[in-house]
């Protein structure tokens, strides 16, 4: 069983900068997520979520949003580290089970906003919704994220 290795995007809402999150609504396990990209061989972790982003938000690359151009954060979770996936529990040899870095991505231009905010598939969480788990009304996020992000500390609870 080879590593997990996957990027994450906080994409941040214009305005709010570091206040709210970009999310999506997972249909297939009922639960809103970042979008998150596992990375393919060949590819870096960034060119991995900017294919990502572009397909899942439908917006259009290079157009529509920035990617930074360095991780927030490369975080290596151990095989024995409960907070890793636990999908995979394969052992390893030192090796890192996980492998995860997190990307800031803006919004850019006015189509791209336009095209966001008409998506009824994504909303925009607080940092306090995503680490709690659910949304203000109830919402589930997905548990593998809120596990990531309170491992990584990348985002904070900023109360609206």
């Amino acid at each position: 069983m080879s590593q997990l290795t996957k990027s994450i995007a906080l994409l941040r809402h214009p305005e709010q900068l570091e206040n709210l999150w970009l999310a999506y609504w997972n249909t297939g396990r009922n639960y809103f997520d970042f979008v998150t990209a596992e990375r393919m061989e060949g590819d870096s972790f960034r060119e991995s979520l900017d294919r990502e982003v572009a397909w899942i938000l439908d917006l259009r690359r290079r157009k529509d949003y920035i990617i930074s151009s360095m991780a927030r954060l490369h975080l290596e979770l151990p095989a024995n580290d409960s907070q890793s996936d636990p999908q995979d529990t394969a052992p390893r040899d030192g090796a890192p089970q996980a492998v995860v870095e997190f990307y800031v991505v803006d919004l850019y231009g006015k189509s791209g906003r336009a095209s966001v905010e008409l998506n009824q598939q994504l909303r925009w969480v607080s940092g306090e919704e995503v680490l709690s788990g659910q949304t203000n009304d109830g919402q589930a996020v997905s548990p593998s994220l809120v596990q990531l992000l309170t491992r990584a500390d990348v985002i904070t609870r900023h109360i609206r």
